[in-house]
């Protein structure tokens, strides 16, 4: 197989299938992160998650909710379960899109959305809206082309796949500490 792509393999479903594998790494990554921070700071998330959706939120609630992302981030990782993954994902980004639409609709600027990793807390705005439908987008995206991929991938694609949700999870990490800069420390805010 030859390195070299060739350019008229260069449509617009040539791009997408080659692109699959890196954002779906991105995704799974950033999907167990988050599953880790909220498993690490059970307080932030059930106050977050009781902001937002308008009910209590207890320990049992935050631990399903982040085994769920986790679950979603797994499945994006392999490709059989790849676009199972994908739709549990836009379903988790689509959902929080919408309580976050909500809150912002309705003026709650100033709750913390739990959006970010840091421990500061950034007002609501268009940021965290246009971040969160992105990627519900992308985990779409993700889902609906990976059930027309052909499986199974060869190492030396999974490892670039890889290697490139990496580098776009760093990516995504600068954005969120660029986006975090002059946001009060989470508790500034009550």
């Amino acid at each position: 197989m030859s390195a070299v792509i060739h350019p008229s393999t260069w449509t617009a479903a040539g791009v997408v299938g080659r692109a699959v594998g890196p954002v779906a790494a991105f995704l799974a990554m950033l999907l167990c992160a988050a599953a880790a921070h909220k498993f690490r700071d059970r307080a932030r998330t059930a106050a977050a998650v009781s902001a937002l959706a308008g009910i209590e939120a207890r320990g049992a609630a935050v631990t399903a909710l982040a085994l769920v992302e986790a679950a979603a981030g797994l499945a994006l990782l392999m490709a059989p379960t790849r676009a199972a993954g994908g739709w549990l994902a836009a379903a988790l980004w689509g959902g929080y899109f919408l309580l976050l639409s909500r809150a912002y609709l309705a003026g709650r600027r100033d709750i913390d959305c739990g959006c970010g990793f840091g421990r500061a807390h950034a007002r609501l705005g268009r940021t965290q809206l246009l971040r969160t439908g992105a990627l519900a987008l992308l985990a779409a995206a993700v889902a609906y082309r990976s059930d027309a991929l052909d499986m199974p991938v060869e190492p030396a694609r999974a490892l670039a796949a890889l290697l490139a949700g990496i580098a776009l999870f760093v990516l995504y990490l600068a954005f969120d500490t660029l986006a975090g800069l002059g946001a009060r420390p989470t508790g500034a805010h009550r």
